[in-house]
């Protein structure tokens, strides 16, 4: 708790000094900073949770080995699996709190940050830089946006699947352009082909040059709404856009999109997965400065992980690896680790 406490204080000063000129110039309310601060705690507290667990237990068995408590306890008879027992079920609480967290509070805290945050910042369309591959489900309509251009308030090449009742995709509709004019999306040289149950084409194709697209997102919320979805929606929210998915043919969408949601499902994990991989490493320092060598060493092994993390998760992307595998490739690798160096010490 200590440590956690010490990273919270350190993310909200850099916070704080990157927003400063913002927060100088608009000079919001303290009311209204200090919920912005309260309201961002959950997604700190799920960034930071899993690098403080590993720190602490690395200083806690550090300091038993250094007192000879470690010896102690194996001379009496207990055995590494049950010394490490406590530490993996406290590891795996927390790791379920956190998931906890993600699923039930992240996205509407996220969502209070995002409007708290417009009152200072001064986030404008001019400020917002294009977004690529975008896609989003409003009412029974499923949009794939290959460009988004905010501040000319565009969308480019947009593929747009329509659900009937039965929610089966029943319709295929491309437009080159959609422009936001007036408060209204207009489609300009559309073209609509209809699709049987198996999702193949039927009949003749219809064109139009200029069409109203039902859609309240003004471009500004349509930014906004790829950041929260992609990174704070729960698990179930992305299970459903995986299945509506599969049902368009968008592969390369969909491969992402199982990526990320493996990805948000070993997130909270990540701080049990770091400890049982550092755990040979934990039960053997005998160092008398324990707290630099805690440091030191959760430093290291924290960015080993996200490293081999971020780059399992590109060769996923890159199509090189199962999309469902790259996400669990950093997990395996340090569980497997931790288990193999428990079972050589002796």
């Amino acid at each position: 708790m200590f440590i956690l406490v010490v990273f919270i204080g350190l993310y909200f000063i850099i916070d704080i000094f990157s927003n400063l000129s913002d927060i100088l110039r608009t000079r919001p309310e303290i009311k209204t900073l200090l919920e912005y601060y309260i309201y961002s705690l959950p997604l700190i507290i799920l960034r930071i949770s899993s690098f403080s667990l590993l720190i602490s237990i690395l200083y806690v068995l550090g300091e038993m080995n250094k007192n000879n408590e470690i010896i102690s306890m194996r001379t009496l008879g207990l055995n590494l699996a049950k010394i490490a027992f406590p530490v993996i079920f406290f590891s795996l609480c927390v790791s379920i709190s956190l998931l906890f967290l993600q699923e039930n509070i992240l996205i509407h805290s996220q969502k209070k940050v995002q409007d708290l945050k417009e009152t200072f910042s001064g986030d404008s369309l001019e400020k917002m830089s294009e977004e690529e591959n975008l896609a989003f489900v409003y009412n029974n309509t499923i949009f794939f946006v290959e460009k988004l251009l905010p501040r000319e308030k565009i969308m480019q090449n947009t593929i747009i699947f329509r659900k009937d009742k039965e929610h089966n995709v029943s319709e295929k509709i491309i437009y080159k352009r959609i422009v936001f004019r007036d408060g209204e999306w207009i489609g300009q040289n559309g073209i609509s082909y209809t699709l049987n149950e198996e999702g193949n084409i039927t009949g003749n194709p219809q064109t139009w040059e200029e069409k109203k697209i039902e859609m309240d997102y003004s471009p500004k919320e349509l930014v906004l709404k790829k950041s929260i979805f992609l990174q704070y929606s729960s698990l179930s929210t992305l299970r459903e856009e995986i299945d509506r998915l599969q049902k368009t043919n968008s592969t390369k969408l969909l491969s992402n999109l199982v990526i990320d949601y493996h990805h948000k499902l070993a997130e909270p994990f990540s701080g049990l997965f770091l400890v049982i991989g550092v755990l040979p490493l934990a039960l053997e320092i005998k160092k008398r400065k324990v707290a630099l060598s805690s440091l030191g060493a959760g430093f290291i092994f924290g960015f080993l992980y996200y490293l081999l993390s971020s780059l399992s998760i590109a060769l996923g992307k890159s199509g090189l690896i199962l999309p469902a595998l790259s996400a669990w490739l950093a997990p395996l690798f340090f569980v497997s680790v931790g288990i193999t160096g428990l079972i050589l010490i002796k």
